[in-house]
């Protein structure tokens, strides 16, 4: 339902010009989004998650696009409290299939790091905290269609390909000793999405070409 009522949206506020987008020389890519959850059952203390990224890149040529993305996101709890930053680089390439109709692929190469603290409240005697730094490369294809001048709809499968390496560190502080015990573990992972719930693992975005 929320899919329809964007793109019946889109096509309102695009339905005045008859022009036909191009991914040409000179113009730039912006796309991003945000979330933002909070719960508070009855007579219990609240959680919140909030979600952000933006992608921004320039047309260097005509269907070729280079550019940055940034992330940030936080998780609050009555236990726990999670922040999380990312930053990196992407190429999109654009192949024409017909009139306003694109194939694409994007590689990303991705930088994280998270951080997570933790209180045992039930012991009242220990606290963890975990943090991540990571790096990671992804292809991803997709469908672009320019739905007016300076919109793009697009159907994306992230992570079609992906490799990623990090290192997580665990700490666990024993309030009552003072005594810290910590655990490092390096992470390796190397993946292709090809399974038979392949359609179920695309997603609808939008874009916007600004410029000329």
């Amino acid at each position: 339902m929320k899919t329809k009522i964007l793109l019946a949206f889109a096509i309102l506020v695009c339905a005045a010009i008859t022009s036909s987008a191009q991914v040409n020389e000179g113009r730039y890519l912006l796309g991003g989004n945000s979330g933002f959850y909070k719960n508070q059952p009855s007579g219990e203390s609240t959680s919140e998650v909030f979600n952000t990224n933006i992608q921004f890149g320039k047309v260097i040529k005509d269907n070729t696009v280079a550019g940055i993305f940034l992330s940030f996101g936080y998780s609050n709890g009555v236990q726990y409290k999670m922040n999380q930053f990312g930053a990196g680089v992407f190429y999109r390439k654009y192949k024409p299939l017909a009139k306003d109709l694109y194939f694409f692929g994007e590689g990303d190469a991705l930088y994280n790091y998270s951080k997570t603290t933790q209180n045992d409240f039930q012991i009242g005697s220990s606290g963890t905290r975990n943090s991540f730094n990571g790096g990671s490369l992804s292809f991803i294809p997709g469908i672009s269609y320019s739905i007016c001048k300076r919109m793009q709809m697009e159907l994306a499968m992230p992570n079609l390909v992906s490799l990623s390496y990090g290192v997580s560190k665990n700490e666990t502080t024993n309030t009552g000793t003072s005594a810290v015990s910590s655990q490092k573990i390096n992470n390796f992972s190397a993946g292709v999405t090809l399974n038979s719930n392949l359609l179920y693992s695309f997603g609808i975005g939008f874009k916007f070409l600004l410029g000329k």
